[in-house]
């Protein structure tokens, strides 16, 4: 009986039978990590605004110009009994700070009648090289903040978000579906990211609690995930050893070069994209959301497609096409200055 229940729900789902959006309001909280800057900031600012929730933004850093123009919207429009807007500072990379997040969220829903919505694990850190460049500390940052460091803040909200029958909404990247040289380590850990939530949305349906896979498409541009990269590159360079320097050589100084363009802490920006941001309230507040959002261009689309359709040698080809990044055979005639 019990497994004829679950097949007709898995069909209603399947067919879109008995979608409709919640109610949401102040009483509504959403925990939205990596608000510094980019997507996190922007969504963060849109379930404030727009959605009119209660927010708790976390920041990496307190004192980023993202985590201000956060506290100083809410210091502008709220008191503190009033407070809608939280800016809290979380580490993934530290336990402590983990479970300080945890103990705080905790105390906000013990002392009123607020729900807790959503957690939405947006916050990463990306860094560019061939494999072989990459130093083991830049290529553990990746692994222990995109997945582990996700993995341990979800673990640790479970029993909170199980409780309030909230949902889970990872942000994860086409990468997670195709992975692209030069982005290895991330690209692991977003595939990574991809198969844990699959597995988790099915363990945590039974409670009740809905884990939605949340692709955004590219924001390297608008967002500082990889506002480091000529101080990754500068280390890279730094280790390697004799060998690889006149192997790699002109190649590498012209990958970085191309990369110049994503150095440097940018202001936070809030998105002006209106279909992102309806994908994102449907996955945040439709009563059956679904397991799956995509946002991309159309060159992404295509892409992907014929990624699923071609064989190894040709998927290869067309990734190296998709990239258009300097290459090894186009630069080997010069020496590395």
């Amino acid at each position: 009986m019990g497994s004829c229940a679950q097949l007709l729900g898995a069909l209603k789902r399947t067919l879109g039978l008995g979608r409709r959006q919640l109610n949401v309001g102040q009483r509504q909280v959403v925990l939205v990590t990596g608000c510094d800057s980019g997507l996190g900031h922007s969504l963060a600012v849109y379930c404030y605004k727009s959605l009119e929730m209660t927010v708790i933004c976390c920041c990496h850093n307190l004192q980023s110009q993202g985590a201000r123009l956060l506290q100083q919207m809410s210091a502008e429009t709220e008191t503190k009994q009033q407070q809608r807007l939280h800016t809290w500072q979380l580490d993934l990379l530290h336990p402590a700070s983990i479970e300080k997040v945890q103990l705080q969220l905790d105390e906000l829903l013990h002392n009123t009648d607020y729900e807790l919505m959503a957690l939405v694990n947006n916050a990463g850190v990306m860094c560019f090289g061939e494999f072989e460049w990459q130093l083991p500390s830049q290529i553990e940052q990746q692994i222990n903040c995109n997945l582990l460091g996700t993995m341990r803040l979800t673990r640790q909200l479970l029993p909170l978000i199980r409780q309030h029958c909230g949902r889970i909404i990872n942000v994860t990247s086409h990468c997670g579906f195709q992975a692209l040289p030069a982005l290895a380590p991330y690209a692991a850990s977003k595939a990574a990211i991809r198969t844990w939530n699959d597995a988790l949305r099915i363990e945590m349906r039974q409670y009740g609690v809905e884990v939605v896979n949340f692709v955004p498409g590219s924001f390297v541009l608008d967002s500082n995930i990889a506002a480091r990269q000529q101080q990754h590159a500068q280390q890279m360079l730094d280790g390697f050893n004799e060998e690889q320097l006149a192997h790699y050589g002109n190649y590498f100084h012209r990958f970085n070069e191309y990369l110049s363009i994503l150095t440097g802490f940018k202001q936070p920006n809030q998105l002006r994209d209106d279909d992102l941001l309806d994908k994102f309230k449907d996955a945040l507040t439709n009563k059956q959301p679904h397991s799956l959002y995509i946002h991309e261009t159309w060159r992404y689309r295509i892409y992907r497609w014929l990624f699923k359709i071609t064989p190894a040698p040709l998927t290869d080809w067309l990734t190296v096409q998709f990239c258009a990044m300097p290459n090894y055979e186009s630069s080997k005639s010069n020496s590395f200055k």
